[in-house]
């Protein structure tokens, strides 16, 4: 289905590639292990922080379906450029970056992946066991009917990202440390830009994003909190040159 911009041979990620880089005596920065348990504990992080930092539960309470959406068309398609930070005295992982350097290829890849999952799960919820997942339902029903129209246009060319962090680890330069590394990847194939989807609200306002560089690309209201929120929110893609970070830091 891949084309080879987003095919990879996971032999080389078991051989060689993985780079592993402490920058503290407690957290190790290295590229994610297919075979090992990285994928369940980026499934944890990922459905726990979804909801503005908070666990996705209260929204849609399905972990697993949730993590493969968000996951699965990177584990499958661009493990290369997956990066997490473990915690060394626990093996916890407690940070993660997925980014596609695939482009616009990709994009549809996982455009189809995910609105697969997407219709499964609605199908799933037709059944008489799940009458009372109203919530589920809700968040089924707004994804396939309002999703594509909340979601921001983003540039046909460049790389995207998006990381999580522990809410415990919060604010010690780790989502910065795995995003430089990604950086350094997309800089050495000669790529000029760089984009995300963010969210935005109150506490975290288009200039927050603005006064650290970026810039707003686009940017759609949203309703796929539902009644859990009382403020606006706002899908944003972020762009920024890459040019405009600092030169290569990590060896691959």
């Amino acid at each position: 289905m891949a084309s080879s911009l987003v095919e990879y041979d996971m032999h080389s990620l078991r051989n060689g590639y993985i780079s592993e880089v402490s920058n503290s005596e407690e957290i190790l920065f290295r590229r994610f292990r297919p075979d090992g348990d990285d994928e369940r504990q980026m499934g944890e992080l990922v459905f726990n922080n979804a909801f503005l930092g908070e666990s996705f539960e209260v929204i849609c309470p399905c972990k697993q379906w949730f993590s493969e959406v968000v996951l699965t068309p990177y584990i499958k398609h661009q493990p290369e450029n997956i990066h997490v930070a473990v915690h060394k005295p626990t093996g916890r992982l407690i940070g993660y970056l997925t980014g596609s350097l695939g482009g616009h290829q990709f994009e549809k890849v996982q455009y189809n992946m995910v609105r697969n999952k997407i219709v499964s799960l609605a199908v799933s919820l037709t059944l008489p066991w799940t009458f009372f997942q109203y919530s589920s339902r809700q968040f089924a029903a707004h994804v396939i009917f309002k999703g594509e129209s909340e979601r921001p246009t983003h540039p046909q060319t460049g790389v995207h990202w998006h990381f999580q962090v522990d809410k415990d680890f919060r604010g010690q330069g780790i989502g910065t440390q795995l995003l430089q590394r990604f950086i350094d990847d997309a800089v050495k194939a000669d790529f000029g830009l760089i984009w995300a989807e963010v969210t935005s609200y109150p506490e975290k306002p288009p200039e927050y994003f603005q006064d650290r560089g970026w810039s707003i690309y686009d940017a759609k209201p949203t309703k796929i909190f539902g009644n859990h929120v009382d403020f606006p929110v706002d899908t944003l893609c972020i762009t920024k040159p890459l040019s405009s970070f600092e030169a290569p830091m990590h060896a691959a």
